[in-house]
């Protein structure tokens, strides 16, 4: 027999414990039994008819196969089994149709959209991964800048400040963070930041990314002002404004990581989110061409790694001291930032409780282990709190 017609049929070759059948395939039941001989399939018939007789019975046998196949088939649509079997997934009523012994045949495949499904199974379209709209400026330095603001936080930073107002360039994916004390100053910090901005980059920013918030309300005006087109994402759909999102996300992950780290107490954590920023624009960036850091896309420079220090390393700050001849030139201090505008660090004195900004330091990764040892122990003994948080 032609295999072709045989499939046609709804017949094909199947393998059990080392024999081939050939079996109905909708209802799993075996024709007859077939041998391999020169390259072909072979079906051995008993008694002495006639080769004609012997070939008529075989067609006969898959006859009868189709037909008993044909009585005990229902018949059906994909879309009716689709609802009879609670409208469980087009694929799944598919396989289910074609298993063997499944009793059904599918005169029709066609995947009509059921209006049952919509009402009971619809979510939310998926969200775009792009962050602003096709006509947006997102390839520009400073197009399109990403806004949003987090808190409140506990406890307060040391300065009293209880909010995280992020700037994002989608660019760059450069990051500028500022501390308040509460929301009503993103206008102010948003002015500020756009000033620094486009002069120190000789660029101009020209939409401001942001969410429904009512911080934002005050901004429109400014905006309105200096020719700054907005785009406000949806309370539901933040996608528009991802990238600021993640940026926060980002960043409070690292602060974190450095604040543990350090043994520092807790209230140093804006501190922590500023160097976070400050680290990141210097840190090769996966969504930036050729993996560059912010700062290389600025500038074209690879940025100097040697200037970054690990967060609440000890070290030694000088002191002026004027004409106290005797009194101390160096004093032990923690490196909790660093200072743009001054190109200094910023060292927390634990012995007067001060925060100073100085060029003029020795970082403990230029010292020995037995000298970084006594700077530990100098710290830990000028601050308590920090010999509390060790030894917790």
């Amino acid at each position: 027999m032609n295999y072709g017609r045989l499939e046609e049929k709804g017949v094909f070759l199947e393998r059990r414990d080392g024999k081939s059948y050939m079996v109905q395939q909708k209802r799993g039941v075996r024709v007859f039994e077939v041998h391999r001989r020169h390259n072909g399939l072979m079906i051995d018939t008993m008694g002495d008819a006639s080769r004609d007789a012997r070939i008529n019975a075989v067609t006969n046998s898959l006859k009868e196969a189709s037909e008993l196949l044909d009585d005990t088939m229902t018949e059906t649509t994909l879309l009716e089994l689709h609802k009879r079997l609670g409208h469980i997934s087009y694929d799944t009523v598919d396989r289910m149709a074609d298993a063997a012994g499944s009793g059904i045949r599918l005169t029709s495949r066609a995947r009509l959209n059921c209006l049952t499904c919509a009402q009971g199974k619809q979510n939310k379209s998926n969200q775009s991964k792009k962050d602003t709209g096709a006509n947006a400026p997102i390839g520009k330095i400073g197009g399109v800048m990403g806004s949003d603001i987090k808190g409140p936080m506990t406890p307060k930073d040391r300065h009293g400040n209880r909010y995280l107002i992020y700037f994002v360039d989608f660019s760059t994916n450069s990051v500028r963070v500022f501390l308040v004390k509460n929301k009503v100053e993103a206008t102010k910090k948003f002015v500020h930041f756009l000033v620094d901005f486009e002069k120190r980059l000789n660029c101009r920013i020209h939409v401001l990314s942001t969410d429904g918030g009512k911080e934002y309300t005050n901004v429109d005006s400014f905006c309105n002002a200096t020719g700054v087109r907005r785009q406000i994402s949806k309370r539901d759909n933040q996608a528009s404004n991802g990238k600021a999102e993640r940026m926060h996300r980002t960043v409070l992950n690292m602060a974190r990581c450095m604040l543990f780290a350090s043994w520092l107490p807790m209230y140093f954590w804006g501190d922590a989110v500023e160097y976070a920023a400050y680290v990141l624009n210097r840190s090769s960036c996966r969504a930036n061409s050729k993996r560059m850091s912010p700062l290389e896309m600025f500038t074209g420079t690879v940025p100097n790694l040697s200037e970054i220090v690990t967060f609440g390393s000890p070290c030694t700050a000088y002191r002026d001291t004027g004409k106290k001849t005797w009194k101390p030139r160096a004093q032990v201090g923690m490196i909790i930032g660093k200072h743009d505008e001054t190109k200094g660090c910023k060292v927390y004195l634990p012995k007067d409780r001060i925060v100073i900004t100085t060029q003029h330091i020795k970082n403990v990764e230029t010292l020995d282990a037995k000298q970084n040892a006594q700077l530990q122990a100098q710290l830990e003994l000028e601050d308590p709190e920090l010999k509390k948080a060790v030894e917790n």
